[in-house]
């Protein structure tokens, strides 16, 4: 429960976030477009752009960190010995796994 408060405020964070930079010249929301760049290869010519903005890219970070809590999960279960009731319900489980898995029964 407590873990869920956090994640909840962390989304009150995003949701309400903005900066004044260079002096108060301009002005950063999660609307704002912005460019992010990938090398697809082990290659510096392989590097791409592609729009986005802050609000999508924020949204990624947190789905990605999901990912990541799915593998520290495994970590507790299989080699730390911990069992379910000892993780927060739903620990590294996407919520739209969850909620599929609800629909399911």
């Amino acid at each position: 429960v407590e873990s869920r408060k956090r994640l909840s405020d962390v989304s009150d964070v995003f949701k309400s976030l903005s900066a004044t930079i260079d002096g108060g010249n301009t002005k950063i929301t999660t609307a704002t477009p912005v460019t992010v760049y990938f090398n697809l290869a082990a290659d510096d010519a392989a590097e791409i752009g592609l729009p986005s903005t802050v609000e999508r890219e924020l949204g990624f970070c947190a789905h990605h960190a999901i990912h990541h809590l799915a593998m520290v999960r495994i970590i507790c279960l299989q080699t730390v010995g911990l069992n379910e009731a000892e993780l927060p319900e739903g620990f590294g489980r996407a919520p739209s796994t969850i909620l599929f898995d609800k629909k399911l029964g």
